[in-house]
């Protein structure tokens, strides 16, 4: 059941309905069976999948606490889990990738039979928002649940059950227990969100989808400026397509007074790759960051353990997004961003300083890092020292301009089928111009690019100025609603209602991030 489906906008408000009409001791278990329902519309039988590792790490967290003062059975128990985890991981999604990869090296002298296993959905996000849980009971000696049904529910939420965002057992159990309340405030804010996840979805990446794929399905057809308007194309088309997904999720569960982790902070507008990833996919950036890079050791090393844990913690990013060689190269890449981004950081400070020098930059006086650290007769006297030069302005255009650059070519290798394919995409970007869109009906390109210029200014309005966030304030009941500005709200509302309704695709595509 996909969240841009008819299914879905029968299900959810049958769901909310009787989660609210239901006394709360019954509540957990009405959301339990809808989210095993949700689930088993796409592959009823994978539900067995999904509660096998709910048995194991439910057991296996049990298992640790109790022998806690035995470390060899606890670290036995642990093993065991875990193992289990990672072999279901590695059996579903990547038996197919190490199979093809033995039958290229070795497959003359002895070649295997790969069986063919389809990809349950989600299979990632659940393994590994489970694995979270089970190292949190192993390493942090945290209780774990005792409840089944609840650790269950914990597992199987359905709004972020498939995709993500991966919670914390410590962040989302809670919630999932206490007394829930329909108001207007959830309403609002989670209608909020799930419209504009539907915008994201329908009408943005779903659009930019029918050109994309038609230039990575024949990337010898297209160069020049159609490669790299396919290109772009796919950097929002991903963006719109996952972060539109987890806004979904945030406004569905905000809905039933859950509140589910931020998953995204217009990623595009960073200033360095390590900014970026700081700004996307934030639940399993941090996942990584608390699971695999700290333990590694983290920043506190040298400068070449530093990078090693860099490119140790992108190779496994890179390899949980797919089953594929170009997924880990993928991942290697943004790692080589991140490295070169920080190691060449002194040489950009130095051009900084000449370029300061060149346009009579002057200093924050008294040591202050933000304007709005001074008093009025200072800031006074500063701004009219600078001259009004825009100096800051156009070293954070530049810098945004580069990290875009930068983390679209990394794209490539991640929609691209083969390491060939890729190669072949990133060469003929720099050819003269050579393919057209005329099979893309004008109105699906009218589209896209209407709606792409929409998000871009909504998104350019939203990080730069307050009148989005003063909307916001306004309708979570942060500040009091005037009538003006509650009509204006509403017709804020209707009109992306109004732009899905006319220009989004209704192909019932699915969400990219499904596959992993």
């Amino acid at each position: 059941m996909l969240f841009n489906s008819v299914e879905f906008l029968i299900f959810f408000p049958i769901v909310v309905l009787v989660f609210f009409l239901l006394p709360e001791r019954f509540r957990r278990y009405w959301l339990l069976a809808a989210s095993v329902f949700f689930y088993m519309s796409f592959i009823p039988y994978y539900i067995f999948i999904l509660l096998f590792t709910t048995l194991v790490d439910y057991f296996g967290a049990r298992l640790i606490e109790k022998f806690s003062s035995r470390p060899e059975y606890k670290n036995m128990f642990f093993v065991l889990a875990l193992g289990l985890n990672i072999g279901m991981l590695v059996y579903f999604k990547y038996l197919g990738m190490l199979g093809g990869t033995w039958n290229a090296l070795f497959g003359s002298a002895a070649p295997l039979s790969v069986p063919d296993v389809v990809l349950p959905i989600g299979i990632s996000f659940h393994t590994f928002q489970s694995m979270g849980y089970l190292i949190d009971a192993y390493r942090m000696g945290k209780a774990p649940e005792h409840n089944f049904i609840d650790f269950s529910l914990f597992l199987m939420f359905f709004p972020q059950l498939v995709a993500g965002p991966i919670e914390r057992f410590s962040d989302l159990s809670g919630q999932l227990k206490k007394k829930h309340y329909f108001t207007y405030q959830n309403a609002s804010e989670g209608g909020r969100l799930m419209l504009w996840g539907m915008f994201k979805k329908i009408a943005v990446a779903d659009n930019l989808a029918l050109i994309a794929d038609r230039v990575f399905g024949d990337v010898g057809g297209y160069a020049g400026m159609p490669a790299v308007i396919g290109l772009i194309c796919f950097t929002f088309q991903i963006y719109c397509d996952f972060s539109g997904y987890s806004d979904i999720a945030m406004g569905a569960a905000r809905i039933l007074d859950i509140r589910l982790m931020e998953n995204f902070k217009t990623p595009y507008f960073s200033r360095s790759p390590a900014e970026f990833w700081r700004r996307w996919h934030i639940s399993l950036s941090t996942w990584f960051r608390d699971y695999i890079y700290i333990p590694l050791g983290g920043s506190r090393v040298s400068t070449p353990r530093w990078c090693l844990n860099e490119m140790i913690t992108f190779a496994v990013s890179g390899i949980w997004h797919g089953a594929s060689w170009t997924f880990a190269f993928w991942g290697l890449l943004n790692g080589i961003w991140v490295i070169s981004c920080r190691l060449l950081r002194p040489v950009g400070d130095m051009i900084g300083r000449i370029t300061q020098g060149a346009l009579g930059y002057v200093p924050l006086p008294g040591g202050a890092k933000k304007e709005s650290e001074l008093d009025d007769d200072a800031k006074a006297e500063y701004l009219a020292s600078r001259g009004g030069r825009p100096l800051r302005f156009i070293r954070s255009a530049g810098a945004t301009a580069v990290t875009f650059v930068l983390i679209s070519l990394s794209w490539v290798f991640f929609r691209a089928d083969t390491f060939s394919d890729a190669f072949t995409m990133l060469g003929h970007i720099f050819l003269a111009d050579k393919g057209d869109f005329s099979a893309v009906p004008e109105i699906r390109l009218w589209a896209a690019g209407i709606c792409l210029f929409i998000l871009i200014a909504v998104e350019l309005i939203m990080t730069y100025t307050p009148l989005m966030k003063h909307l916001s304030a306004i309708s979570s009941g942060e500040i009091k609603s005037t009538v003006g500005m509650t009509a204006v709200r509403i017709l804020v509302y209707a009109a992306f209602a109004a732009v899905i309704i006319l220009l989004g695709a209704y192909d019932n595509r699915s969400f990219i991030y499904f596959q992993f």
